[in-house]
Formats: structure tokens, sequence, C-alpha cells
């Protein structure tokens, strides 16, 4: 970064956020700016630092970045046009910055304390107007992008149906169709609730004073809704095909399933019921996000159809002799002994008017495959509990 010399005031008659300010007055804006060159690759805004300054472009091309899982960085927004206002929401908000500023190109930029800022703020109401404008005009830029990569995952998702349904006409001869066609039952009456929770977030976004960061949280929790359909899918493709693998991660537990809480709390509000959770203590698991998210989702539907409007469902862990274990318990009417025994049969129903029986079949391999245990207990009018036993990775 390289300081010049101080705006004069027809460089900032040609800025539209001062374009109708006295010459006078600009005299005084002026004094409260710094005008500074950055050069390609070189960071203006540090994402997560104290909000104490904003900016205005003079000339160039900048962009906002937002860290992603790994070291990758996603791409929110570009600024390059003339006058253009950025790094103003977390002063306004007086929060943490969100998200990353970087120099694309050589950038001359106007840099303003926070001290100007307020200044500038309480004494003049065009600038006032500009920084509200710039605001909005952000926000839609915004929800813009976040719209384009639902569309982008929305075309991934008829990718894998165009292939499921390729694969499911080279089927139609073969010994495993009636397999595979019992099981794309069960798979297809799981999209309901993934479907039931991409249209309830949909419809919060469409909110107009909602803020943006609850924005970014339910457009994330919908792309996982539809990285669900796209589990589903590849999971009967697999089956279809005799293989069954597993992209393992490294994951802190019970961070790693604060989405799923999001989702299966949705879910349950829906239902007019309530989700508990209680995890005693932190640890390190060796898992398939989204196929252990497939054991969550069929033992939370199980529950809900156990249910009743009012009843509670808690969701708990312990780590116990390098082992983390994980109860799911709701207060349904419970089972029978004789149920109980078969739950985790193939094709085993109960009390149901849709499915297949391989809900928790599935639950139990997935389990199995993560080299852990699955088990049950209930009692008739009072609920159900199960129990999930999952081996610790040793730091």
């Amino acid at each position: 970064m390289r300081i010049l010399d101080p705006p004069p005031i027809p460089l900032l008659q040609e800025l539209e956020p001062f374009s109708g300010i006295h010459p006078q007055e600009l005299e005084r804006i002026s004094n409260l700016m710094q005008r500074q060159l950055f050069a390609s690759g070189e960071v203006l805004i540090e994402e997560g630092a104290v909000a104490t300054k904003f900016f205005v472009l003079i000339k160039g091309r900048l962009e906002v970045v937002k860290s992603t899982e790994g070291n990758d960085q996603e791409v929110l927004n570009t600024i390059n046009q003339s006058g253009e206002l950025f790094g103003e929401m977390a002063l306004v908000e007086d929060k943490l910055r969100s998200a990353g500023i970087v120099a694309k190109v050589e950038s001359e930029v106007l840099v303003v304390q926070k001290e100007g800022f307020l200044e500038l703020v309480n004494h003049f109401p065009q600038f006032t107007l500009e920084v509200a404008r710039s605001i909005s005009h952000y926000l839609r830029k915004t929800d813009a992008t976040l719209i384009g990569t639902l569309e982008v995952k929305n075309r991934e998702l008829n990718s894998t149906i165009e292939e499921l349904n390729a694969t499911r006409e080279a089927l139609v001869d073969n010994e495993r169709l009636s397999i595979v066609g019992r099981m794309a039952s069960t798979i297809l009456h799981d999209l309901k609730n993934p479907m039931t929770t991409i249209a309830g977030f949909a419809q919060l976004i469409g909110l107009k004073e909602m803020p943006y960061e609850d924005v970014v949280k339910y457009t994330k929790i919908i792309s996982q809704q539809v990285n669900q359909f796209n589990t589903l899918a590849q999971e009967l493709l697999a089956f279809a095909q005799g293989s069954s693998t597993l992209q393992l991660q490294e994951l802190e537990f019970p961070a790693c399933i604060e989405d799923s809480l999001a989702s299966i709390n949705h879910n349950l509000v829906q239902h007019s019921m309530k989700l508990v959770t209680d995890f005693n203590g932190e640890a390190r698991i060796h898992i398939d996000p989204s196929r252990f998210y497939r054991v969550y989702e069929n033992l939370v539907n199980n529950a809900i159809e156990a249910m009743n409007s009012g009843d509670t469902l808690s969701i708990s862990s312990r780590l116990e002799d390098d082992h983390l274990i994980m109860t799911i318990a709701d207060t349904g009417h419970g089972m029978e002994a004789e149920v109980l025994s078969k739950v985790f049969d193939e094709f085993f129903t109960h009390k149901k008017h849709k499915g297949t029986g391989l809900g928790l079949a599935i639950v139990k391999s997935i389990i199995s495959d993560h080299n852990g245990e699955i088990s049950v207990e209930s009692v008739l009018d009072q609920g159900t509990t199960f129990t999930i036993t999952l081996p610790v990775l040793k730091t």
C-alpha cells in the first residue's frame, strides 16, 4: 500500500457520494480522508478484523471474499465502480468484518477512519443517503450471488437425476431390479423432508428485513439439503451397482452436526414438536458427513412418526473409554418387544402406510461402516431411545 497526495476537490466532486456537496464543505471532508494505492493482491480488509475504517473506490477492481472449508475462498461480490462505498456495514453494525476485500488490479481508494465516518454521517445528509444506498446495493448483489449458487446446485441435482434415470432404464431386465425399486421408493419418500426444509427456509429468505448473516445461514442449510438430494440418489446408484464407499473426513463433534441440528429443529417445529440437546465434551471423529447425516435423518423421521404435537426429541452425547456415545430419544408411543427385535431388519415395517422398511437397516449399515454400533431401547407409551457408539480419534 502506498499513500498518495490528499484528494483534490475536483476529484471528490466527480465521486457520487460527494457530488452535491459545496466545495467549502469538501475542503473539510478532504481533511478526513487519506488517499491510498493498493497493488494487485493486496488485502484492504481482513475477514474477522475489527472495523475501524471505511473506503471509497476511486478506480480499480476489488473482490469481496469469504473463507470456506479448507483454505479456499468464495467470491461474494465485486467492487469496480468509481465512487462505490465499501466497509461501511461493519461500522454501522459495530461488528467484526464478516468478509475480506482484496485488490484484483492496482486500485486507488479513499480511506476514512471511524471517527471521520461518524462525522460525515452526522453532518452531511446526502452522504448518509449514499451509505444507505450502498448497503442496499450490496445486499441486492449478494442475493444475486447466493441465488446463482443455488442454481448451480440445482443443475448438479438435475445431472444426478438424469444419471439415476439412465441407470434405472439399464436395470429393467436385471435380477436386482425388484430390490432396487423398493429401495428407490424409500429414498423418494425420504425426499419429502429436505423439500419441506428448503421450502421453509426459502420463504424466510424472502423476508425483506432479514439480516445478511441469516440469509447466508439459511442459504447454507438449503445447499445442504440439495446436497442431501444428491446423496440419496447416489446411494441408490451405489446399491444398484453393488458398491458402497465412504468419503471419510476428520471432524470435530458436535460442531460437525450444527447444520444438521438446524434442519432437524426446523422439521420438528413444522410438527409442533421440540428439540432438546445436551452435548458433554468435544471429540474428533472419522466420518462421512453426508452418509452420517442420513443416520440422523432416518432416526428423526421415525421419531416424528412416533410422537404427537408437543412431544420432545432429545439428542445428547458423552465421552466414554475413547468412544463417543450419542443418544436420540423421543417421547413417542414406544414399541413392543416383538417389534423392537426386528427394527433393524431389511424390509420390516410397522404401522406405516408407506416405506419399505429399509430406513433403520440403512442406519445400522452406515454405523457399521464407521466401525460403530447402534442399539435401541423402547417402552410402550413412554418413548424410544437409540444409542450410537463411535470410536474417537486419539490426539
